[in-house]
């Protein structure tokens, strides 16, 4: 009796490890955005292929339903100094959609969507787009690294 459950003990675990080392995964799965400048990654799905943009400017990386321009934003992805977090940041965060996902050496990352409507409001293809896409943000928001 001992001697099966411990080998359906090792069985089970084997085939959790052989499940995990599959091709097929989350990774495989989604669009790996690598922002160079700013030194980080997400994790898109791969239903964002082709439905979205990003604007990339100096302080801010914001994502964009490219069905619902113009407008369309999902979120954004924002530069702080550390400074400027103590100053605003946090007190931002308790009135908007804005929170801390992130702090390197002289800066901190946050993560914000939108206050208002991004998407056509008249047009039912392109809202159900937009929020199928505004679905993903908790999974994207969560993949953040900072790549050192």
């Amino acid at each position: 009796m001992k001697h099966r459950f411990l080998g359906f003990c090792l069985a089970f675990l084997s085939l959790c490890f052989l499940q995990a080392c599959m091709p097929g995964g989350d990774d495989s799965q989604s669009i790996r955005y690598e922002n160079t400048s700013h030194h980080f990654t997400l994790q898109l799905p791969a239903s964002w292929e082709g439905k979205y943009e990003v604007d990339e400017a100096e302080s801010a990386i914001t994502f964009s339903s490219t069905a619902n321009q113009p407008g369309g934003v999902l979120f954004q992805i924002r530069m702080w100094t550390k400074e400027k977090w103590r100053e605003d940041g946090e007190e931002l965060s308790k009135i908007i959609h804005i929170a801390k996902i992130g702090e390197s050496e002289d800066k901190i990352f946050s993560f914000s969507t939108p206050t208002d409507v991004q998407y056509i409001p008249d047009d039912e293809a392109k809202k159900q787009e937009y929020f199928t896409m505004f679905d993903d943000i908790e999974n994207i928001k969560a993949s953040f690294e900072i790549k050192k």
